[in-house]
């Protein structure tokens, strides 16, 4: 969503990514539910990085993420809180990105989903946070924002 928080004439867009933990692999390092961009996405072509979705008006984070649950991945989610927050500055806009913590609370994540009109993920899967980094070098700053709860924190999402 466009909003008036940008910085001078720049408008906002507000955006929310999903950092959800799934099985521990054998050495026990967590694995978190990475969604990779179809490759013809206008900004981050095949990247492996977080389910995100961008705040409709009014919309609470709460719902945003519940909506990201349906709409990009075919499940419920539950908030589980913020983790991290940033912006990056794109050619017309401020992005604002809030990480977020959920778990999926029913179903099995599917994509794409029959949702017209959104990026929809080609692939998704249970990978280890630091596959995040390419993404992140790319201008991901869901990736960024991650990889830096992921070294600066102990808690898992």
């Amino acid at each position: 969503m466009t909003g008036d928080r940008g910085s001078g004439s720049r408008p906002a867009r507000l955006a929310m990514a999903l950092a959800i933990e799934g099985p521990e692999s054998a050495g026990g390092a967590p694995r978190w539910l990475l969604v990779r961009r179809p490759d013809d996405d206008p900004d981050l072509p095949g990247v492996w990085g977080l389910p995100a979705g961008s705040h409709a008006a009014g919309e609470r984070d709460e719902a945003l993420v519940r909506r990201i649950g349906r709409e990009k991945l075919g499940v419920e989610t539950e908030d589980l809180g913020c983790l991290n927050e940033g912006h990056v500055e794109r050619t017309d806009y401020r992005l604002e990105m809030r990480l977020h913590a959920a778990r999926i609370v029913t179903g099995e994540p599917r994509v794409p989903q029959p949702v017209p009109g959104i990026t929809q993920y080609s692939e998704w899967g249970w990978r280890p946070p630091v596959e995040l980094r390419d993404g992140a070098r790319r201008g991901s700053l869901c990736c960024r924002l991650a990889l830096d709860f992921a070294a600066g924190s102990r808690r898992r999402p």
